[in-house]
């Protein structure tokens, strides 16, 4: 029998949260439950309702959580030195990483129940912020143009870099040519020409 330890409250929140995304990065949402996180971190069964008033809203603040990590350490390109255009590479490959490293926390993010049939608020607002951020990129390396152009061009940049990990992750692009075609290569060459084409005079 597992011996329930005690929480303090902030440790039990970021207890549960951190068992969730190894479940998630393990075995995907849809069988995650509250009771067995409670059961993973040795509390009762009802002390993660304290934080989580139902399954829905801790897989909300896990996705939340996620995006935040995310967010946070594209900020931080900024400092290291690079150019311009070298910080809008950096932040595509690191997606580009996370998303294959992770395709269940992916799913969860952007294809599951909190986005669909309409995306769930806090969600969005990271969505918008992570858009701002990358349009804000890019209007740093052409300044001359309009924040809708820098916008769309975002977009169009990161519909390429998600189509491309979605596709990877469902194994509709994988190696081949007997090694020839690398998935890092692949990644590298489709991200390349996709920044070149966003920042494009």
């Amino acid at each position: 029998m597992s011996v329930k330890k005690p929480y303090h409250k902030e440790n039990l929140r970021r207890d549960l949260l951190d068992a969730g995304r190894k479940y998630v990065r393990d075995n995907g949402h849809q069988g995650l439950s509250i009771r067995m996180l409670a059961q993973q971190v040795g509390v009762s069964p009802g002390a993660p309702y304290h934080h989580f008033p139902d399954r829905r809203s801790f897989l909300l603040a896990l996705a939340v959580d996620q995006f935040d990590a995310l967010l946070q350490e594209a900020s931080q390109d900024t400092e290291d030195g690079l150019s311009s255009t070298d910080v809008v590479k950096l932040r595509a490959m690191k997606f580009v990483r996370f998303a294959l490293d992770n395709p269940h926390m992916l799913e969860l993010m952007y294809e599951s129940d909190l986005t669909r049939p309409d995306v769930a608020p806090q969600l969005q607002q990271y969505q918008e912020k992570s858009h701002q951020s990358g349009a804000d990129s890019i209007l740093r390396c052409l300044p001359d143009i309009s924040e809708k152009e820098a916008g769309m061009r975002n977009i169009g940049l990161w519909t390429s870099i998600y189509g491309l990990v979605s596709m990877i992750n469902k194994g509709i692009i994988r190696p081949f040519g007997d090694g020839e075609y690398s998935i890092d290569e692949i990644c590298d060459w489709v991200v390349d020409r996709a920044v070149r084409s966003a920042l494009a005079p």
